[in-house]
């Protein structure tokens, strides 16, 4: 009897759902990563897949340690996985369930054309610490609100099995297919920036664990303050592994031993959290799949953004908006993939509050240029800033950026280290436009925000 395993966002041997079905009753399995070019156009920015190629050959290499090849194809993604199936008279296909809606709908289609030839389809949820469809409020409802969303989750937790990866040989089959050069995924036209990524990053499930003992060692006991401050590493840093799932939120919170004898501490509690603010993200676009491109409260649907607002969009993806705070967090993000969590909302604030641009269009930019974009962190991270997201009083938050770098980057290292030309700007709110020597910002705070608000009063 043969199986197949298919791989899409769980690029991990450890804690694999899948892999341990596939093998547990069949005499041989194939493993597969099908590269359907048009989906993961689709649904992967461009940093996303720069990450996936080195993912991919991290992947394959663990594999080959096993004496298992990953045979990594492309095509159409249900079609050519039916034809394999057929082909090489396989019983069964096993995969963890990507919850981006496209694989959603792709996975279905997978389901309905291998069921009508009589192959069997088992599909896990392998990515989240429960299934959104069973976490309801007491009238009945899914949840819109986090806090209490979290409460409940944490009082129904129960800790997940964590899956590792079998001992035994495992016997596998060829399906006599072409692999292609993981380059096509991410083409060589782009090593410029691959250039970059590649000196501040090591994609790949081993180096996962290596992220998650490093925090565990060097950040962890300060993180709920530590986190906020820019000069120093008081983050994980494990977002962009949780989003290829080289690494699980279940065996992260194994480690805390969740709901066992340990009592958790108020850093370990607030990380916690973090990772269920993922949940939530998820929970929410299950839900409500508008959010991907809608408000989710869609009073805000008609709100009135600035025409003609291309040129400040170019200058805020470029770093040239003349705020400092700003302007490194938009340069850190070019040169690494990544930005800090709390200058992705000093930024976005920035976008939406200031500028009055569509979030919709810094989200666009920020799925193409983070490591660790993902459909629901990232629409409901930009949702939440802009005030037409999960919140109860949203439009007041409006982020002062002048601010935010006094109290969570009071010595500059942050914006001394990504920014060349630190000097050229002000150092604080009434020299930003008074000294000609100075980079000018392209919009005033004070004047940009009383029109935020006021905008945002009008909406009934």
């Amino acid at each position: 009897m043969k199986s197949l395993v298919l791989f899409s966002n769980d690029l991990r041997l450890n804690d694999n759902e899948a892999i341990c079905s596939a093998i547990d009753g069949f005499n041989e399995t194939s493993f597969i990563f099908l590269y359907d070019e048009d989906l993961y156009s689709s649904t992967h920015g461009s940093a996303n897949l720069w990450w996936l190629e080195k993912s991919l050959k991290s992947l394959k290499i663990r594999l080959q340690d096993e004496g298992i090849c990953l045979h990594i194809i492309k095509g159409e993604y249900v079609s050519k996985i039916v034809e394999i199936a057929s082909k090489n008279e396989v019983q069964s296909v096993f995969l963890n369930e990507n919850k981006h809606p496209n694989f959603i709908i792709k996975e279905q289609k997978l389901r309905k054309e291998l069921e009508r030839i009589n192959i069997q389809f088992k599909s896990f949820n392998n990515t989240n610490l429960s299934e959104p469809a069973s976490i309801l409020n007491k009238s009945g409802e899914p949840y819109k609100v986090y806090s209490p969303f979290y409460k409940h989750c944490k009082s129904i937790y129960s800790q997940n099995k964590v899956f590792n990866f079998p001992t035994k040989q495992i016997n596998t089959f060829n399906i006599n297919e072409d692999s292609i050069n993981t380059e096509e995924i991410f083409p060589n036209s782009k090593n410029k920036w691959s250039d970059k990524l590649n000196k501040h990053w090591k994609p790949g499930e081993i180096e996962a664990h290596k992220a998650l003992k490093k925090f565990f060692n060097d950040s962890l006991s300060n993180y709920k303050e530590g986190r906020d401050y820019l000069g120093t590493v008081g983050t994980s840093r494990l977002s962009p592994y949780l989003r290829f799932g080289e690494i699980t939120s279940n065996q992260i919170i194994s480690e805390f031993q969740f709901h066992a004898d340990h009592n958790l501490n108020k850093h370990e509690e607030h990380f916690i959290k973090e990772l269920y603010w993922r949940e939530f993200s998820y929970y929410i676009l299950f839900h409500f799949p508008y959010v991907i491109d809608k408000p989710f409260n869609r009073k805000y649907d008609n709100f009135e953004w600035n025409k003609n607002y291309e040129v400040n969009l170019n200058k805020w993806k470029k770093g040239e908006t003349g705020i400092r705070i700003v302007d490194a967090a938009m340069n850190e993000l070019w040169e690494t993939g990544y930005m800090h969590n709390r200058t992705r909302m000093i930024t976005a604030s920035f976008l939406t509050k200031n500028l009055l641009i569509p979030w919709q269009e810094g989200e666009k930019w920020f799925s193409d240029t983070l490591l660790d974009a993902d459909i629901a962190n990232n629409t409901m991270g930009w949702q939440w800033v802009s005030g037409c997201g999960t919140d109860a009083a949203p439009y007041f938050r409006i982020f002062n950026p002048v601010l935010q770098e006094k109290k969570f980057d009071p010595d500059n290292i942050y914006a001394k280290k990504w920014l060349k030309n630190f000097d050229n700007y002000a150092d604080d709110s009434e020299d930003l436009f008074n000294k000609n020597n100075l980079i000018k910002p392209i919009v005033d705070l004070g004047i940009s925000r009383n029109e935020a608000l006021a905008r945002f009063s009008a909406i009934k």
